[in-house]
């Protein structure tokens, strides 16, 4: 198990651990949300959220895995692929405030 590399002693793998969980299961939790809302409402927009939400929990479940349980890939990749998910997720939020 490989220490994170913000990790500046005692206690703070543990806060690593907390905070990336809360973070996978609310942005699961918002996903089926928005899920129920498109199928209520049929809103196109709505599909933008679930993408957001989506590429989120998938960056933070990638995390997790890589930091936590198995190196499954270099630091270096995995923040190439995280900065690449960010800025997907950040254009997305985008077009969903600019698109009519």
């Amino acid at each position: 198990m490989n220490v994170p590399p913000f990790s500046f002693g005692a206690g703070f793998s543990e806060a690593f651990t907390v905070t990336q969980i809360s973070i996978i299961i609310i942005s699961l939790l918002l996903m089926a949300l928005s899920i129920t809302i498109y199928k209520k409402q049929s809103l196109k927009r709505i599909m933008f959220g679930i993408a957001i939400f989506a590429l989120f929990a998938v960056q933070h479940i990638i995390n997790f895995i890589d930091a936590q349980l198995v190196d499954i890939m270099p630091d270096d990749m995995r923040y190439t692929i995280f900065s690449s998910m960010t800025l997907a997720i950040i254009g997305l939020f985008f077009l969903s405030i600019v698109k009519k």
